[in-house]
């Protein structure tokens, strides 16, 4: 019996410490329970974000930038103050409850918004690259493959309070790329709204007959947001008055890119040719500037030449290249259906640009069209040639060390794209020099 009993009691301690540990084990939970439901109200709620706008009517477009009361240049909208700038107020230029309205702003908010943004810039967008998801769009769905087909839509780009002519502040890098800087509203160029819009609801938005429209083909080496940053950097600094577009053919955006970047190019001008027949036959655009930088040009040759082959009329009323990367020979071969499509074609050329360099020598090129070599730019009789190499090496480059570099470029373009008729080259910038003497003026130049 005593053999017995022992382990009996042993098992009934056990089984009390157990019950005991128990009811420790239980507190210890409520005491954690309760002091996480304590540390979770202290503060604050965090508000909700509000999901993106998507458009569901293209009745609603219409009406979207005048809510917002904002619009290109520093200073109105189609009939109205079209741009909101830091120094007014954000309200809707109309009366109308939308949901397209913002969202009504706390006086710290808005002296945050106002210190913080010089501006906000409306840039239409045409591209062919691949776009994933549904009606929503976002950033990061905007890929650099390249689709059959354009989408079409328009973001917002705002432009911080710090901005200076001529540069497009971006974040930028250090540790040799591998940190970098936060976005802030107040001191980098952002993209504050995205949207995707039918084509229907796109020639709708830019139809226009008494307006004009700017339309910027971006070069290597740029990212779908970057080429929105460079075309509303352009409009604002050029105080244009009209519409702002960009097309965004599908650059890699890398600076080892450049053979993809190409091919790109070379996939890209059917898309563009449908983009200027939208704009010049669906959108009823009267005044039609297209501006081309560096490989962009390649596309835009492309489209010109079908619009050649099918004898389509595209309305271009002044066509713009700067430092564009096309060889010497077909920018020749291709010079009469350049000057057929446009009512008058300027090209920007420098000695002095690296990357058109690197590109003649990779491609084994005797010369590129914006490239000025001992001998002097390319010339082609009815094109205004412009040698820029004593104001910098590459006016449309991001993020410039020295924006003074680019102002004297930024601002032949802005009198051009601004005046409702063209004036030759020392007309509009009296500083520029006949070349090789005024008697027998073949291009101007920029002097030292």
């Amino acid at each position: 019996m005593v053999t017995l009993a022992l382990p009996m009691n042993a098992l009934n301690r056990l089984r009390q410490l157990g019950r005991a540990f128990e009811g420790i084990w239980t507190v210890l939970v409520v005491l954690v329970c309760a002091l996480a439901t304590g540390c979770a109200h202290p503060g604050p709620a965090s508000q909700p974000t509000k999901p993106p706008h998507v458009h569901k009517a293209s009745e609603k477009h219409g009406s979207a930038f005048k809510r917002y009361g904002y619009r290109y240049g520093p200073g109105y909208y189609h009939h109205h103050v079209r741009h909101y700038h830091a120094d007014r107020p954000w309200r809707p230029t109309t009366g109308e409850a939308s949901e397209e309205a913002p969202p009504e702003k706390t006086t710290s908010e808005a002296a945050t918004n106002k210190s913080a943004i010089k501006g906000v810039v409306p840039v239409y967008f045409a591209t062919n690259r691949v776009v994933t998801g549904g009606p929503g769009l976002e950033l990061r769905q905007v890929s650099y493959g390249r689709a059959s087909t354009n989408t079409l839509g328009y973001v917002m780009v705002s432009i911080p309070i710090v901005h200076k002519m001529g540069e497009v502040e971006t974040p930028k890098t250090s540790w040799f790329g591998l940190r970098k800087e936060a976005e802030e509203a107040g001191k980098h160029f952002r993209i504050q709204k995205l949207y995707r819009l039918s084509r229907e609801e796109f020639a709708s938005a830019i139809a226009n007959p008494a307006d004009s429209l700017m339309l910027f083909v971006h070069g290597y080496n740029v990212a779908f947001s970057d080429a929105a940053f460079k075309a509303a950097q352009i409009a604002f600094d050029a105080n244009y008055k009209g519409r702002v577009m960009m097309y965004s053919w599908p650059s890699k955006g890398g600076l080892l890119d450049y053979d993809y970047d190409r091919e790109s190019a070379l996939y890209a001008p059917d898309g563009l040719f449908d983009l200027l027949q939208l704009i010049k036959k669906e959108g009823k655009v009267s005044r039609i500037i297209v501006i081309a930088h560096s490989l962009g040009s390649e596309v835009v040759l492309g489209a010109l030449q079908q619009a050649a082959l099918s004898q389509t009329t595209l309305g271009i009323t002044e066509l713009i290249f700067a430092a564009p990367d096309v060889d010497h020979d077909l920018y020749l071969e291709r010079a009469n259906q350049i000057k057929s499509a446009a009512g008058a074609v300027t090209l920007y050329a420098s000695s002095t640009d690296r990357a058109l360099l690197a590109s003649m020598k990779k491609a084994q090129s005797k010369s590129r069209m914006g490239f000025v070599t001992d001998a002097g730019p390319t010339l082609a009789p009815g094109i205004e040639t412009i040698d820029v190499s004593a104001v910098g090496s590459d006016m449309f480059a991001l993020n410039h060390s020295t924006y003074s570099t680019s102002r004297a470029v930024l601002d032949d373009i802005g009198r051009i794209i601004a005046s409702s008729t063209h004036l030759k080259p020392p007309q509009r910038t009296p500083t520029l020099r006949s070349m090789p003497n005024e008697l027998n003026t073949t291009y101007w130049m920029y002097p030292y």
